[in-house]
């Protein structure tokens, strides 16, 4: 997944919705990616506590490992892949939806491995809880959310839509399906996460 978002960071076309605000932060601040990314991350676990309340296990701030391993990996990966020869809008495109394939596949063993998820699809298991929702609709108002706030704050920051482009939008349109789809493919490999 941290392949995934420095792959979409340096296509320059947006980043996916969960990785949207700490995309424009770091083009705001002097701060990296990765290091907006882990500090997101404490934020989404204190809104997933204000959410929960009295249900809001101690345990959930495991999640910051995971999301801290994440952020290191992001500035790592997006300091690795520098090199790539991204200037032309046809090997931008490539590379962000080479970035949403591979961000798909990460969620698919996030979320079938049944351990530690981090704050992002905590966030929204908490938005769930308090709204007595599905899952996946409360992801979609999370994830819209996220979107929002990035255009306001690239707006605002930024004087422009930077950082929030048409990968954004594609990447919240397919990266859902391509679990969807991977999990259909690949049922086998489900069972031997989930083992």
């Amino acid at each position: 997944m941290a392949i995934a978002v420095a792959l979409a960071k340096l296509a320059s076309l947006g980043t996916s919705p969960i990785s949207s605000i700490p995309n424009v932060v770091s083009l705001m601040t002097p701060l990296t990616i990765g290091q907006v990314t882990i500090l997101f991350m404490i934020v989404l676990i204190l809104l997933e506590a204000a959410f929960l309340r009295h249900e809001f296990s101690p345990w959930a701030w495991l999640q910051l490992i995971p999301s801290v391993i994440f952020g290191v990996l992001i500035d790592a990966f997006t300091h690795w892949l520098s090199w790539l020869p991204l200037q032309h809008y046809g090997a931008q495109l490539l590379a962000t939806l080479l970035s949403i394939v591979i961000l798909a596949w990460g969620v698919f063993f996030e979320v079938n491995s049944k351990t530690i998820v981090m704050a992002g699809e905590g966030i929204a298991g908490a938005v769930a809880v308090a709204t007595h929702r599905e899952f996946p609709r409360a992801k979609v108002w999370c994830d819209g959310a996220m979107v929002v706030v990035a255009i306001i704050l690239a707006l605002f920051g930024l004087h422009g839509l930077v950082g929030v482009r048409e990968g954004t939008i594609l990447s919240a349109l397919i990266t859902g399906r391509l679990v969807s789809a991977y999990t259909r493919w690949w049922p086998q490999l489900v069972t031997w996460i989930q083992a």
